[in-house]
């Protein structure tokens, strides 16, 4: 439990010096902006590879995987379509002339 807060606490940290980060430095160059955006899809990646290794160690997971796959596509699709009503009641209800 205690790795646990302390990745939470360093995730939030990271999270609080970014936004300091950003409100320091104001406005970023296109090319600081495309070196940023690449870190980021790097960093993602990085974060998924480590999650699906902590994953795929853990042996209830891997035993109860049919079980977890299931539940995981329902609410997988249960998102996707909540996500596509709420845009599309958004867009008729806020924006009377339609997305451009």
């Amino acid at each position: 439990m205690d790795g646990m807060v302390a990745y939470i606490g360093l995730l939030m940290a990271s999270l609080v010096a970014g936004v300091i980060v950003g409100l320091i430095k104001g406005q970023f160059s296109e090319n600081a902006k495309r070196l940023i955006s690449m870190a980021m899809t790097g960093m993602v990646f990085v974060l998924i590879l480590l999650m699906g290794l902590k994953t795929g160690s853990n042996d209830a997971v891997v035993s109860s995987l049919g079980v977890y796959g299931a539940q995981s596509l329902l609410i997988t699709l249960a998102a996707i379509a909540g996500s596509i009503i709420f845009a599309v009641l958004f867009e008729k209800l806020f924006l009377k002339d339609g997305l451009r």
